[in-house]
């Protein structure tokens, strides 16, 4: 795989970005720990079963990863006690 570009590394982080904010336009913030990981889990299910069923480099499985850790920033932001 290599070296990461900075450009690069920008590019996921600002596509990340985006999607904390789609998520907290359409949805509450979640209200405790246990949602917050179930929340994750679920998105890491859906990534797991896109790997399982040999579509782990495909849009779907990139869309699914980009939630797991679109959702782990969601929790920073949610539940995180002082940033």
């Amino acid at each position: 795989m290599g070296t990461l570009a900075p450009s690069q590394l920008r590019y996921y982080l600002a596509e990340v970005g985006a999607e904390v904010e789609r998520a907290v336009v359409l949805y509450p913030g979640f209200q405790s720990e246990h949602e917050g990981y179930a929340v994750i889990l679920e998105e890491l299910d859906e990534l797991w079963t896109e790997i399982k069923e040999r579509r782990g480099r495909g849009i779907g499985a990139r869309k699914e990863a980009l939630q797991v850790a679109a959702m782990a920033v969601r929790y920073l932001l949610d539940l995180e006690a002082e940033p």
